[in-house]
């Protein structure tokens, strides 16, 4: 089995595609923790303006501009920086954002960035339905669990990767977050594992939106869908941007499995997760000993997850 490619256009909740659209997310995600979607939510004239104008203006500002607001980078051994938004949906996060980095503001990039994070906030909650559905989650238990999270956006861009040999700019990880939806332009680098060493590269394609569970997900549903292994891997050393949207559990509510997915045949396999404690410990020096740190840290059975890297 593949990484399942599912067309979305025109794709609604009740209609004779929806079952089928579900059952084959459901599977890939499943397998891989990772859907690739085709969806016209974005339009390309919004992805171009994006990438071509958005982007290249936000990183061209001096270092000391972007670290007044959330910025990783400028870190030795990292070939990348990136820029985040909480809650981008909302216009007045946006113009504090852009506010803080151009005196005057910059209206035309707060209203780009609100739009595109509007459009990816229905299709991550579409996404998030056809999963939990899909592995028999009630619907109001599931927009329940939607309440209970928050949204953020965060630009990126690599350079040239500094091991010429192996093109990597991000290692292997798997994101601590609920999910994370990106959009690439042009330059190829998401690559996704799929097992036995073997990882397979996202091309970026218009249109496309590659969903990826992080380890939030893998709790919410009791193990069922695996936090996706992906790297950035970029070998024609081309600078690449991309988007990343994504929901997290509200700070102060801890991450549990929902209840539908608990029985004899599927028992519990993690504990409650207070993710600001689980967050500092999984990249302290302890948390970065393990293989799979979110079994040992909350896991109900850790003897696999003891294994060190």
């Amino acid at each position: 089995m593949e990484i399942a490619r599912v067309d979305l256009r025109g794709v609604v909740a009740g209609d004779l595609g929806w079952e089928a659209t579900r059952a084959t997310v459901t599977a890939s995600m499943v397998a891989y923790g990772c859907v690739i979607i085709t969806h016209d939510a974005l339009g390309l004239d919004l992805c171009q303006a994006m990438f071509t104008r958005v982007l290249p203006d936000l990183f061209a500002l001096p270092v000391e501009d972007k670290q007044r607001v959330d910025y990783q980078g400028q870190r030795p051994g990292w070939e990348w920086e990136s820029l985040g938004i909480r809650e981008p949906m909302n216009a007045d996060n946006v113009r504090e954002f852009t506010n803080i980095l151009w005196s005057e503001g910059n209206p035309e990039i707060c209203e780009m960035i609100v739009s595109i994070s509007k459009n990816m906030l229905t299709l991550e909650e579409m996404m998030e339905m056809l999963v939990l559905e899909g592995l028999g989650v009630r619907e109001k238990s599931a927009r329940g669990h939607l309440d209970l999270l928050r949204h953020s956006i965060r630009m990126s861009r690599y350079g040239e990767p500094q091991d010429r040999e192996t093109s990597i700019n991000m290692q292997p990880h798997c994101d601590d977050t609920m999910a994370t939806m990106i959009v690439q332009h042009e330059v190829e680098g998401l690559e996704v594992h799929v097992g036995d060493g073997r990882w397979v590269a996202v091309p970026p394609e218009p249109g496309t939106i590659t969903f990826m569970a992080g380890e939030q997900f893998t709790v919410v549903t009791n193990g069922r869908v695996p936090a996706c292994l992906h790297r950035v891997r970029t070998p024609s050393s081309r600078e690449r941007f991309s988007v990343l949207f994504g929901p997290r559990q509200k700070g102060g509510v801890a991450v549990c499995p929902l209840d539908d997915l608990v029985d004899a045949e599927h028992p519990l396999l993690y504990n409650p997760l207070n993710h600001e404690k689980y967050f500092k410990w999984r990249y302290s020096e302890e948390g970065l000993k393990f293989k799979d740190p979110l079994k040992v840290y909350c896991g109900v059975y850790k003897d696999e997850a003891t294994a060190m890297v």
